[in-house]
């Protein structure tokens, strides 16, 4: 099961504010990505990775500090605040440091049409497939295109939250897709990509 995004985000605010932060924001993501390379017909790299973090800025005064942890635990998120304070606790001061005015904020209220279920749907088969269609349609276009450098089938999904110590929260989630191919042809001794 999925953390909650947004409760950990505030905690982290909340744990900022607790042990000096005078301000604080985060960000808290995740992501999933998949990359397939196909060479000639056949698969030549494939890639599957998903990662989850958070980061933080804080304010001690004018003085900035930031960290970043891929670990979310409790034990995790309370030694990315420490390190963000220590940093903090060193830096000069920056007159313009600070947050936004709460007026001064945007919102990422009801759907940002970023995201579609649709690129979670696609499965492995699927994905290769369409690199393979892509290779080979650059291949029937015309007859002199005699090689391939590849073709490619990239997806990345993602969900991202803010939150800061002015009572911002917001979250969203994104998708991308992106098919390519590279055919090499050829004319008499000439060869162009």
């Amino acid at each position: 099961m999925s953390p909650n995004f947004e409760e950990i985000a505030l905690d982290i605010i909340r744990m900022a504010r607790q042990k000096g932060a005078s301000e604080a924001e985060c960000t808290v993501a995740e992501g999933d990505e998949f990359t397939v390379t196909v060479r000639m017909r056949e698969v030549e790299q494939l890639k599957e990775a998903g990662s989850r973090g958070a980061g933080l800025r804080v304010l001690i005064g004018k003085r900035s500090g930031s960290a970043y942890t891929s670990d979310l635990s409790s034990e995790g998120l309370q030694r990315m605040v420490d390190s963000a304070l220590a940093s903090a606790s060193v830096t000069t001061e920056d007159p313009h440091a600070g947050l936004p005015d709460p007026g001064e904020l945007g919102s990422l209220d009801g759907d940002l049409r970023l995201y579609s279920e649709d690129l979670r749907a696609l499965e492995a088969p699927s994905k290769i497939q369409q690199a393979r269609q892509a290779e080979q349609a650059a291949f029937d276009y015309d007859p002199r295109i005699v090689n391939s450098e590849g073709a490619s089938f990239d997806t990345h999904l993602s969900l991202r939250v803010f939150a800061n110590s002015r009572g911002f929260l917001g979250s969203y989630r994104a998708g991308s897709c992106a098919l390519a191919a590279i055919p090499v042809a050829r004319e008499g001794e000439s060869m162009e990509r």
